[in-house]
């Protein structure tokens, strides 16, 4: 009798314990049932993973008898199949069901179940609709509750490290379905891309959200106003340059009211208490209260740092509308005014390549913006001092010589129309420096190595750095001002070969996160240009598995300067996501994703956890509108256009809701931010094409 009770109770225990356990991932709504009720999505009152982005690992109860059932809570939205594939004692198969809308408990042929073993559930590879699942039982003699574990993943069939919550069906592969899912103009609006895209940049933004104001507005110096990420001192090589920049650009896309308010406030604290030659400035220390003695070469150094890494990223979003351009052309004026190198060509202000390169990147954008002629000039004087003597290629290629091959092809670009003579002038000595790349500068993948070597490559022995994008982009611009091919296969073999294994987590400088941001921000400058499905899965790897951290909701970056320029390349990539599209104001659980139609239009796919009342704010053509470029030139320190409408009342587009109505509004009002209304977890589909 007593060992009878005893084994009732153990019985009663195990029971008790799997539905406690169970209730991680669910809650048991009956004996030996298992319902999601803290699945992540919702459909027809019940909460479910979609094996899309779930395997589920399912333990099988201890009191499991071999001839009981194992059954699935079965979902489906329509007529179309959706696929469970599942694997059980070294066995695997498969189901491809539709049922009627809603949920339906469907059998699992299992075989023979034994107690402790687990199954796992997942939604296979390939075009294939995956299954979504409210819930798991096991029926017959089992009283116990199934245990979930529930697994992120970044295929239906990927290794756990490999999670990824937002990505759909596909693995770090570019086999025949990721290739349809990556088509640069689908004819029909492809939902499950836009979706996915959704899901990415849900997560996307509203880390960077929380990063502005946890993070960012913690570490501003109460008395000078001013930014202190690392310590006691706001310097213009670092903390201007590359914090701050990109604070600004989380306010931008997550908060204008920061924006408009803390980040003018520190513009205007750096130059009341930083200027010091004119409206040149050095460092100031926040404890001591004062400027900090510098050389003059410190001085155009970090003077050029910000005005090249730190103001220009943030005119080429926000253009002339606020005080951030009027301090580009102010430092960049007095860098001229103090210029004290002479040289055949005039004066310059530096020996330093990188500081030359960065104002070779700054005074074409100055000249189309403002239409003054002295800044051609002087970016004449930097680049007849390279050019003209003959044979000029930088010994670095990465950071610190980059910036002079990108500034080149941008002023080669700039010169085609403003001034063709110096065009043809430059022509051969561009040709000359770029073949030298390819020809000493490269390994066998076609990627650019750190440093320009002796000998003819390929130089497979060397270390391949992260500013191979950013050369690229100098390469591009030439071949776009001539309209020619010359050297478009060369940009596009690296990117065709950044999927071998050799490069997955591939360490372009060292550990840092800062480095793997630069690669991929580079690569997607390319991108843009050259649609390229492996450089889309590459970039879409390295971003969500190395720096958003899918799997730490609440891991946020730091905000040094290495942290700083992995939000930029975040945001850059959030942007390919959204196809520019912003949601304002942004909320946490918003998701927000597009895809292109055809060549000129866009779906875009919206959800909120809670409801939401906003404007859907699309892009304009930014080179032009801001940068005053007759074309959208490649360039660093920009945010790429993926889906831009024209800002203006006579320009027509059809905005069509595939669950509403159909409506035609002009281009100012797409510009200005479309009135948008979600309810509850229920997503918004629109469609926009230009009329």
């Amino acid at each position: 009798m007593s060992s009878r009770c005893d084994l009732k109770w153990r019985r009663m225990l195990s029971i008790l314990f799997a539905g406690m356990i169970a209730g991680l991932s669910g809650t048991c709504a009956s004996a030996g049932e298992t319902r999601f009720s803290s699945g992540p999505e919702e459909f027809a009152g019940h909460r479910y993973y979609w094996l899309a982005y779930w395997r589920l690992e399912v333990a099988i109860p201890d009191d499991a008898a071999p001839d009981d059932r194992f059954e699935v809570l079965f979902g489906t939205k329509g007529p179309e199949k959706r696929l469970l594939v599942f694997e059980y004692q070294g066995a695997r198969g498969s189901m491809n069901e539709a049922r009627s809308e809603g949920y339906e408990w469907l059998p699992v042929p299992l075989g023979a179940l034994k107690p402790g073993t687990t199954v796992v559930l997942h939604g296979g590879a390939g075009p294939n609709r995956p299954a979504f699942l409210a819930g798991v039982r096991v029926t017959g003699k089992c009283q116990a509750a199934p245990r979930v574990k529930p697994v992120a993943v970044a295929a239906p069939n990927a290794t756990p490290d490999s999670a990824l919550v937002w990505s759909k069906g596909l693995g770090f592969e570019a086999d025949d379905y990721t290739r349809r899912l990556w088509q640069p103009a689908p004819s029909e609006p492809d939902w499950a891309r836009a979706e996915r895209s959704a899901r990415y940049a849900g997560v996307a933004l509203g880390k960077v959200q929380r990063w502005l104001r946890e993070r960012c507005l913690a570490v501003r110096d109460e008395k000078s106003g001013l930014f202190r990420p690392t310590g006691r001192q706001w310097n213009y090589q670092d903390t201007a340059a590359d914090c701050y920049p990109f604070y600004v650009w989380a306010a931008y896309y997550t908060d204008l009211e920061i924006l408009e308010s803390v980040m003018l406030d520190v513009l205007e604290a750096e130059q009341r208490l930083c200027n010091h030659l004119d409206r040149l400035p050095v460092a100031y220390d926040m404890d001591a209260g004062h400027k900090e003695e510098i050389s003059f070469d410190a001085m155009i150094f970090g003077a050029a740092e910000y005005a090249k890494d730190g103001l220009v990223p943030i005119v080429e979003l926000t253009g002339r509308k606020y005080a951030w351009f009027a301090r580009f052309q102010a430092i960049t004026d007095d860098i001229f005014l103090h210029a004290r190198i002479d040289t055949p060509y005039g004066k310059i202000p530096s020996t330093n390549v990188e500081v030359n390169g960065d104002l070779l990147q700054i005074l074409p954008r100055l000249y189309t913006m403002t239409g003054d002629r002295k800044y051609l000039d002087w970016a004449h004087r930097l680049a007849d001092n390279y050019l003209l003597p003959g044979k000029f290629v930088p010994s670095r290629l990465s950071d610190h010589g980059c910036e002079v091959i990108g500034g080149l092809g941008l002023l080669f670009a700039i010169d085609r129309t403003a001034q063709p003579e110096k065009c043809d002038q430059y022509k051969p000595h561009l040709e000359y420096m770029f073949d030298e790349v390819l020809r000493r500068g490269r390994n066998s993948e076609g990627l650019i190595v750190g440093d320009l070597q002796p000998t003819d490559g390929p130089h497979d022995n060397v270390s391949v750095r992260d500013g191979w994008g950013y050369d690229f982009v100098g390469f591009l611009d030439y071949d776009l001002a001539l309209g020619t091919t010359r050297y478009s296969e060369a940009i596009r073999q690296p990117m065709r070969n950044l999927l071998l294994p050799k490069y997955r987590e591939f360490h372009w400088d060292d550990r840092s996160r800062d480095n793997t941001a630069d690669s991929v921000e580079g690569g997607l400058y390319l991108l843009n240009r050259f649609p390229t499905v492996e450089t889309f899965v590459w970039a879409d790897r390295e971003i969500a598995t190395l720096l958003v951290d899918h799997n730490a909701p609440d891991r946020l970056w730091d905000t040094h300067k290495l942290e700083a320029n992995t939000v930029r390349s975040v945001l850059i990539h959030t942007m390919l996501h959204t196809r520019n599209t912003i949601a304002r104001p942004w909320r946490p659980g918003l998701q927000l994703g597009a895809a292109p139609v055809g060549t000129d239009g866009v779906c875009v796919h919206m959800r909120s956890d809670e409801p939401y009342e906003g404007r859907l704010q699309f892009d304009i053509p930014r080179h032009r509108a801001n940068m005053g470029f007759e074309q959208d030139w490649p360039r660093m320190n920009c945010v790429p256009e993926w889906f831009t409408v024209e800002p203006d009342a006579e320009r027509r587009y059809e905005v069509r809701d595939v669950d509403g109505e159909r409506r035609e509004v002009s281009g100012r009002e797409l510009a200005e931010g479309l009135a948008v209304r979600l309810e509850r977890r229920k997503p918004l589909r629109l469609v926009i094409r230009p009329l």
